[in-house]
């Protein structure tokens, strides 16, 4: 899944992903989180590899099941957002065999849902990554065309399911971005001459009626919440006083003490992830740490380390790793970073046999770092400058930036 659909399915998967498996399927607390991230990858692979197969029929009846697993209480609605992840990214291969599902199965609420999903990956990568002032206006022009239309699948899909959750999720994910969220509503309930400017309305306020709809199909559910929550940041026009007053329990009465725990845990993610943006890297910390403290999950601890890292700090980023790699002891950036902290504090045996062991996952920062060892020749690594500069060559071409500017260097020492 691409980082900028991810942005538009909201940092649910960068949140709940994270700790280990134990005990059997859907086990666990929803705050602690159910699925590695290898397994959630793998379960959309096979959805994937039904829709590359053009096998519509099994994947219609796949979908379905796991619909009716939701339906019955037996998969959560985060479980279920899950799997229709595998749609949420921006691949053209997947337009055209989505198109023949639709057609195959016109009133499948799931293949409705597959192309919102799709078509808002597609959106969010013609838009990019920059600020709106890096954005061309023909960029954003053609991201709000594509966006419109994302959303007007997921409207249709809403009326082809009695429980369409995983819909909702999508409109108030997408409204943040949207110059027609405020008339949404009136397009689900079919009503042709409701309209009103962006302007009218801040988004929190314009969404209400699709959050009151969600409730109602859902009362407990938290996918929908979680990405209210992205409309409630400082860099959507929310604020923070908006995001600690809806991470209150006061605000979602009735909500389990787990499902309270989750939508908190998202509001402190975005608050730090705020301060953050705004270099204020301390204050960031303090709000990763608070997460950490509502749910048994990794993320936070992640972050903490990438911080700390680049702060050079390296004592405090071994700590964050270590407490990360605890929760989840293969978390590749747990393992990663906990190496570039070895090195930082001059422990070079460790951060080397740590960086041997990573290499098959062929990570470009990993590649490169051992071409450092090599040519440096520390750790008890061997100096090897051909080896050195073959490896800093490969995380070149993987895109690290530091390994472009060293194999510069190093074809300029020929």
């Amino acid at each position: 899944m691409n980082r900028s659909a991810r942005n538009v399915a909201t940092a649910i998967l960068v949140g709940l992903l994270c700790t280990a498996l134990s005990g059997p399927a859907w086990s666990t607390p929803r705050c602690e989180g159910k699925l590695t991230r290898v397994r959630i990858e793998a379960q959309q692979e096979e959805t994937l590899s039904l829709l590359r197969a053009r096998k519509f029929a099994a994947l219609q009846q796949r979908m379905d099941d796991l619909l009716a697993a939701y339906v019955a209480g037996r998969l959560s609605d985060e479980e279920l957002f899950y799997e229709f992840g595998a749609f949420d990214r921006w691949g053209p291969f997947l337009t055209p065999l989505i198109r023949e599902w639709v057609a195959a199965f016109p009133l499948s609420f799931s293949a409705h849902q597959a192309m919102a999903l799709h078509l808002a990956s597609v959106a969010w990568q013609t838009r990019g990554s920059g600020f709106a002032s890096e954005t061309s206006n023909q960029q954003l022009d053609e991201f709000h065309r594509q966006l419109a239309d994302a959303q007007g699948w997921a409207v249709r899909a809403t009326k082809l399911h009695t429980k369409p959750i995983v819909a909702y999720q999508l409109l108030v994910a997408t409204s943040k971005a949207s110059r027609v969220d405020l008339g949404l509503w009136a397009r689900l309930k079919g009503l042709r001459d409701w309209s009103a400017p962006r302007s009218a309305l801040d988004a929190p306020q314009a969404v209400k009626p699709l959050i009151d709809e969600a409730l109602r199909i859902q009362p407990d559910n938290v996918i929908v919440r979680h990405a209210y929550i992205e409309l409630l940041a400082p860099r959507w026009g929310g604020s923070i006083e908006a995001l600690e007053a809806y991470s209150s329990a006061s605000a979602h009465p009735g909500l389990s003490p787990d499902r309270v725990a989750s939508v908190a845990y998202m509001a402190r993610m975005e608050i730090a992830a705020d301060h953050r943006l705004r270099k204020a890297m301390d204050r960031a910390v303090e709000g990763y740490e608070a997460a950490a403290k509502l749910c048994r999950l990794n993320q936070p601890l992640i972050d903490i380390a990438a911080i700390r890292l680049d702060q050079a700090r390296y004592a405090e980023a071994l700590d964050a790793a270590d407490r990360a790699i605890a929760l989840v002891p293969d978390s590749p950036n747990g393992l990663r970073f906990r190496a570039r902290a070895l090195q930082g504090l001059q422990r070079h045996t460790e951060a080397f046999a740590l960086l041997q062991a990573l290499a098959p996952q062929g990570s470009p920062e990993v590649l490169y770092l051992l071409g450092e060892y090599h040519l440096s020749g520390e750790g008890g690594a061997k100096r090897d400058v051909p080896e050195a500069r073959r490896l800093i060559s490969l995380a070149a071409t993987r895109g690290n930036e530091r390994a472009i500017k060293r194999l510069a260097a190093i074809d300029a020492m020929k």
